[in-house]
């Protein structure tokens, strides 16, 4: 606080500058520990896992397989396109995993391929699980005793021992 003396009388004037300091320190304080005091949820995230490998197909999944042909398979069963929807219904209208493997021929019409995977779409599944070549793979229409794994790779029904 400043005085003042003179002709006209004593006058004081307040000095806010240390004052406005140490609203602002305050300020700032409040301003970190606020958010910290609402904290109230203790989360643990994952470690991330050391290997990435895609899951083998097994029984219970459903790989579609669409040729150079043309030619449409569930699994191992060739379909027609018309009756590919009713099936994929049938299939999964009692699943909770709406997953489904796409083994589409790099060789395949790809207007063709996109009108297989409309269908498979409109069949109500969320989510298309894409079959990749490994380089120097060849294409491989599923047989009988075999059964693809995610990675393109056949081995027998039963495990992979």
């Amino acid at each position: 606080m400043a005085m003042q003396t003179g002709g006209k009388g004593v006058t004081s004037e307040l000095n806010v500058t240390p004052l406005i300091d140490i609203l602002l320190v305050l300020l700032i304080i409040f301003m970190v520990i606020t958010p910290m005091m609402l904290m109230q949820h203790r989360l643990e995230v994952p470690k991330k896992a050391e290997v990435d490998l895609p899951p083998d197909v097994t029984q219970d999944q459903v790989v579609l397989t669409f040729t150079k042909a043309e030619d449409v398979y569930l699994n191992q069963n060739k379909v027609t396109r018309k009756e590919l929807h009713t099936k994929l219904v049938d299939i999964f209208k009692n699943r909770r995993d709406k997953t489904i493997f796409l083994n589409i021929d790099p060789d395949a019409n790809y207007g063709e391929s996109v009108k297989v995977i409309d269908t498979v779409r409109n069949a109500g599944l969320e989510k298309l699980a894409v079959i990749t070549l490994k380089k120097g793979e060849k294409f491989q229409i599923p047989s009988a005793p075999t059964t693809t794994t995610a990675t393109g790779v056949q081995v027998p029904l039963g495990g992979g021992e």
